[in-house]
């Protein structure tokens, strides 16, 4: 059973809202148990049946990312029927559900029946009942994401608080707290311009001490203008930016490869796949790039799994040297970097996992490539030890507990495995889904493991299997903790925090200076030198309170300076209320300071003698573009522009404006006038009326949005063209019963054509 498997073509080795009862967890939380802990923590661990980590399984890949749980006494076999299910909940996903201070949680398409209804879902049941505890549910908007992958990336935990994180499909990023209330929001898209392209890969979020770690393709402003993949890390109790890295080159594709962090060397790591194809290593504390490993020609989507110092990375696609295999497996030294690039110990081409990550265990690294066959290689040596078939097709990642291997393929089996050390395993039980026409139920998620019991999603439902009575918990401690510089420290680098924030004109903010060692340790908060660069203006203090000016839109940076060290923070100023821009401002060829997304897609131009924003048609790859121009907060606005549209190749452009989070779309060819918000799924909400219009003629467009108490949103557009009487009906006109309520002012293009814009305008009601 050893050897390598037909097609594996090079081998390489270099070297060896109820809030829940409250658990023990929770109870022990609160400030009144905070002198009791000595106490009772004996008792608790001498418990062992639902101790106090082994009881939760906070993010997709469990407590340390690996795939393992030490719970004890979970199910061997199990039937849908009843053998070993203990509830069944109608709350089918393709993400993972996490468990946490005993609720079950998941994301998921809401209403998935109903598409006037669709939205994503954050649900919480009751991890002994399935009763729904809590549900929110939020608006997709402005993305190309079609409705079957909504609730991709999975939800993350916080066993030190019990909130829980969601990343959207649409950029949102909550919190919430252990009742389901909203701690915070960002609407990344609006912000700090992210991208969604129509894949739907959305990356799952990562928890380290205070930070919450993201990442997603983002076109910004400034040195962030340019689409790469980029990693945020946000303050968890208040969902401030507290770094931004950039540790890629141009972007493939949009990726899924969710986070590890592991401390090596005394250096704590992030550790995930990037969408130009490499593997990254950032420090978790300041974003700084430690190492790089590039692999693949496309985006990689599989997540590291690390053991010890070896990170395990693998992908599915065309591979960066010579080889003519696709697919590559690696094992790497992180521990041993050079040249920024750590020491290969084994590599093996023609193995495509590129969908779902690996598991480690006991020196066994268990992988499912592309095709679904489930196979166990060496850990040291990258020796295959056996392949099981699995299917035709995966998605899931395989998850160990008590001896046993759970899986799932994509066309609806769930397997249960018995390991036998480095033989093949014992088939115990095998499950099949159906769905009423006969079709396979999906399966894309993978189990989770807490508190005896095995959870888990098929398209329609979540299961919760095992044996009757509690399972046998097992404490098993986190990866650690961020780690603190031994005294005496040399500092080596200088972080401002918040490090990237909106302002509205004349707001204020309070900016810090800290202080980090070589490897990525807090020293400390410093008093630093505070300046401002770029185009920003406004004054800041001796303490970094920073007072932005009047004027907008604007963007530049804070610096602070300690020595030779320099941090930057970034700050835009963008209006919150009415304006209007005619453009004549500004330099040819420049963008308004501080617009996410529009420099290289957007530049002012002269027509005529007169300046104006033109959207050239040269590169297709960035035809289409909402521009963000206000506070994401903004309500109860009109906004209008004057607009015109070339004709190239006997094609127009789509050019409109953006409200509420909406879209008012003049449509080129279609010779018609849309309102929309999910461009994909128009069947949500969307109304789309006959409006000829001409190349070459200039015409004023206006969108309205009035958001009603009772949740809906009455939309209206009006075109109508220059130098003519405004018409007193409005063009088009429509009701969204699941109403937007705020949402930054905006600009939108499809330019096939050139398209011009000019004396844009932005009106509160009765303005």
């Amino acid at each position: 059973m050893s050897g390598l498997r037909k097609g594996f073509d090079v081998f390489h080795v270099n070297g060896p809202r109820r809030r829940p009862r409250r658990s023990l967890l929770s109870a022990l939380r609160s400030p009144f148990a905070a002198g009791l802990r000595v106490l009772v923590c004996l008792p608790a661990a001498a418990l062992g049946a639902q101790a106090l980590q082994g009881a939760e399984w906070p993010n997709w890949r469990g407590l340390n990312a690996d795939g393992v749980s030490s719970e004890r006494g979970l199910p061997e076999t199990w039937s849908p029927d009843g053998e070993n299910l203990l509830w069944q909940a109608p709350y089918g996903s393709r993400a993972t559900p996490i468990v946490l201070d005993e609720r079950v949680c998941v994301i998921r398409l809401a209403e998935p029946d109903d598409a006037t209804r669709w939205q994503e879902q954050v649900v919480c049941l009751n991890a002994d009942s399935g009763e729904k505890v809590w549900e929110y549910r939020f608006n997709v908007f402005q993305t190309d994401i079609p409705h079957h992958r909504v609730g991709w990336a999975s939800l993350v935990g916080d066993p030190a608080t019990g909130n829980v994180y969601a990343h959207g499909v649409e950029g949102m990023v909550i919190a919430f707290d252990p009742g389901g209330k909203v701690l915070w929001e960002r609407a990344t898209t609006q912000e700090i311009g992210r991208i969604s392209g129509f894949g739907g890969r959305t990356v799952s979020g990562v928890l380290d001490g205070d930070l919450l770690i993201v990442s997603f393709l983002s076109a910004g402003w400034g040195s962030t203008f340019i689409p790469r993949h980029r990693f945020y890390a946000l303050d968890k109790r208040t969902g401030e930016t507290v770094w931004l890295s950039t540790p890629g080159n141009a972007p493939y594709d949009t990726t899924y490869s969710a986070p590890v962090v592991r401390e090596i060397d005394g250096e704590r790591l992030l550790i995930a796949g990037n969408g130009d194809g490499g593997v990254y290593a950032l420090q978790v504390a300041t974003g700084k790039k430690v190492w790089a490993f590039p692999m693949s020609k496309r985006g990689i989507n599989s997540s590291v799994v690390v053991d010890g110092n070896i990170v395990y990375a693998s992908h599915s696609e065309e591979n960066i040297d010579e080889s003519t295999a696709m697919g590559r497996l690696a094992a790497l030294d992180a521990a041993a970097v050079s040249d920024g690039k750590p020491e290969q110990l084994w590599m093996l081409d023609g193995f495509t996992g590129g969908y779902a990550s690996p598991a480690i265990h006991d020196g066994v690294l268990y992988h499912v490539d592309n095709s679904a066959n489930l196979v166990a290689f060496d850990g040291k040596s990258g020796e295959q030890l056996w392949l099981e078939n699995l299917g035709i097709a995966q998605k899931a990642s395989p998850v160990i507990g008590d001896g046993k291997l759970y899986v799932s393929d994509v066309d609806g089996k769930f397997h249960i495995f018995k390991l036998n050390g480095r033989n093949r395993p014992e088939k115990l039980d095998l499950d099949e889904f159906k769905n009423p026409d006969g079709s396979a139920t999906q399966i894309n998620g993978s189990p989770a493991i807490a508190a005896g019991r095995v959870y888990f999603v098929t398209n329609n439902d979540l299961y919760c299997i095992g044996k009757k009575g509690s399972g046998e918990g097992a404490a098993r401690s986190m990866t650690g903790a961020p780690s603190k510089a031994p005294a005496g420290a040399a500092a080596a680098l200088l972080q401002v925090t918040p490090a990237e924030i909106n302002l509205r004109p004349g707001g204020k903010a309070q900016f810090t200076a800290r202080t980090f060692d070589a490897k990525g340790r807090a020293i400390g908060e410093v008093e630093a030198r505070w300046s401002i660069e770029g185009a920003l203006k406004g004054s800041v203090s001796g303490s970094g309170l920073f007072a932005a000016s009047s004027d907008f839109p604007q963007g530049g940076h804070v610096v602070a300076a300690l020595g030779e060290l320099k941090g930057v923070a970034r700050v835009a100023v963008r209006p919150a209320s009415g304006f209007s821009e005619d453009f004549s401002r500004y330099e040819l060829q420049s963008v308004p300071d501080g617009w996410s997304g529009a420099r290289g897609r957007f530049q002012v131009a002269a027509v005529d003698g007169e300046k104006m924003l033109r959207k050239p048609s040269g590169n297709p790859r960035s035809w289409r573009t909402t521009v963000y121009v206000g506070d994401t907060r903004q309500k109860n606005y009109e906004v209008e522009a004057e607009v015109l549209s070339k004709e190239s190749r006997r094609r127009m452009a789509d050019v409109g404006l953006v409200s509420h989070r909406y879209t008012l779309a003049l449509m080129g060819n279609a010779q018609t006038l849309m309102i929309r918000t999910w461009l994909s799924e128009l069947s949500r909400f969307s109304k789309e009326v006959d409006f000829p219009w001409d190349p070459d003629v200039w015409y004023r467009i206006k969108l309205r949005v009035e958001p009603a108490a009772d949740g809906s949103a009455a939309v209206r557009g009006k075109v109508w063209e220059k130098g003519k009487p405004e018409p007193e009906a409005w063009s088009i006109e429509a009701t969204d019963p699941l109403g937007h309520g705020r949402g930054s002012p905006g600009i939108y293009g499809y330019s096939s054509a050139d398209i011009y814009y000019d004396n844009l305008k932005v009106t509160p009601f009765g303005g």
